[in-house]
């Protein structure tokens, strides 16, 4: 046999286990160096002071553009709603703060380095507060002012919150970090409910009182250092595969026409939505879990005019515009999530979700020209729905109990619809018509999620 031949069969299998094994030695090395690297960034001190409240403040400049969407939901669900509890509730997280000191229960600081760092958080959020207030002079949604932007409440109450977290949350435990963000994004939502606020100025006041508060402690610890501090910092790491709980707020935008073909060749489209969910999820296995959400949301429609014109001929030269009222939607479900670490601190994961939605009573008045008032075209009363529920998400830990998601959401729903249309004339000869048809509705949205956290 070839000498040659033989050789070239054997040199392989000799060296090539060392050349996988520098190879994998390689990737190894490169892996632990990623690692390091992120530990770095996650531990430095610019990352602890921005890593929560600077997304929160970009995001609210991002979502200005959409405040309309978000207002026309509240106006839609709860147009009277009243109430005078968020004046008072933005302090609570404070109120608890002093109550616990009072009471003898020790925190991270002494009374005077307490006190010193909050005066130093509360300086620095009132000057950016009042600052931007009266150079963006943007008025209230119920008109009541031009000092909306931002939410000073919201940025009083997780002002208070994140004091409350670094006093008790960060020593003793996580369960005080989650009562004062609780109470802190009621009172963000409180502002919207009350029609005082837009999204975008709850957003940024949230993100302007954190961040405030993470650089009065920083200036603290600066000047204080080791002094005055009573009880130490409890360090904690998400183990890999620990399994957790959560309970998260979701706010997004729906970027899908929502379709809904009325008889008649009445045909509307629905754009530029907004969503708010609540959701919760339990893992019983380190990377399978249950999980539910409740959701609402409101479009606003408009009507497919060409069409109509064209299978209603001579109603273009009598109507001078269609009105067509917000489209609600409302859903329950529940199901399957799977979740699993990509680095420590990122996950990854998604949700299967099935369940029942109502997508409320779809309403289309004319008015015609020359004339005031507006007259009905067809009024459309829907079922419940059956729905299924599609997300997938990234996760990013920002501590033991706080993780934010971004996530990309399709849900999607069949039904029937019970309808009345009056003809398009004004005569009052003519009858509703009535009827059923079937709707079929899809929902993109992008979005963000703050979720609280509780490890096993």
């Amino acid at each position: 046999m070839n000498l040659k031949f033989i050789f070239s069969l054997v040199l392989p299998g000799l060296f090539l286990p060392n050349i996988l094994t520098a190879q994998n030695a390689d990737s190894l090395q490169h892996a632990v160096s990623v690692i390091h690297t992120q530990k770095r960034i996650l531990n430095s001190k610019v990352y602890q002071i921005a890593h929560i409240g600077v997304p929160l403040i970009a995001i609210g400049a991002f979502t200005c553009q959409r405040d309309r969407a978000f207002s026309d939901m509240r106006n839609s669900y709860l147009p009277r709603f009243r109430s005078h509890y968020d004046d008072y509730l933005q302090y609570a997280p404070g109120a608890i703060l002093l109550g616990l000191k009072s009471f003898g229960v020790e925190g991270r600081s002494s009374w005077g380095r307490m006190l010193a760092s909050d005066a130093f958080c509360a300086g620095i959020m009132a000057i950016t507060v009042n600052s931007l207030k009266t150079t963006v002079k943007k008025e209230r949604p119920d008109r009541s002012g031009n000092n909306s932007f931002p939410s000073g409440h919201s940025a009083t109450a997780f002002m208070m919150a994140t004091m409350l977290h670094h006093e008790y949350g960060t020593t003793r435990s996580p369960l005080y970090s989650i009562l004062g963000y609780s109470i802190a994004t009621t009172t963000a939502v409180s502002r919207q409910l009350n029609n005082k606020h837009w999204f975008s100025d709850v957003l940024t006041g949230a993100g302007i009182g954190i961040v405030s508060t993470e650089l009065g402690y920083y200036l603290a610890d600066l000047i204080f250092k080791d002094k005055g501090l009573v009880r130490p910092v409890r360090h904690w790491e998400p183990a890999k595969d620990e399994p957790h709980s959560y309970l998260g707020i979701q706010m997004g935008y729906s970027i899908s026409e929502r379709e809904v073909h009325l008889p008649q060749n009445i045909e509307i489209e629905g754009m530029a939505g907004a969503t708010a969910s609540l959701t919760g999820g339990w893992f019983f296995l380190p990377h399978w879990g249950v999980a539910g959400k409740f959701s609402v949301s409101q479009v606003s429609p408009q009507i497919e005019n060409i069409k109509f014109f064209e299978n209603h001929p001579g109603t273009e030269l009598l109507i001078d515009h269609f009105e067509a009222r917000s489209m609600s939607y409302t859903s329950l479900v529940a199901g399957m999530e799977y979740t699993a670490s990509l680095f420590p601190g990122l996950y990854a994961g998604g949700t299967v979700m099935g369940g029942v939605g109502w997508t409320g009573t779809y309403r289309v008045d004319l008015r015609y020209k020359n004339e005031e008032g507006t007259f009905p075209l067809i009024n459309c009363e829907t079922r419940p729905i059956p729905n299924l529920d599609l997300n997938v998400y990234l996760m990013h830990v920002t501590g033991r109990n706080l993780g934010i998601k971004l996530f990309v959401n399709y849900n999607t729903g069949l039904g029937n619809a019970n309808y009345s249309y009056y003809a398009p004339e004004k005569s009052s000869t003519y009858p509703a018509v009535t009827g059923h048809n079937q709707i079929h509705l899809h929902n993109l949205n992008l979005g963000a999620e703050v979720s609280a956290l509780l490890w096993k």
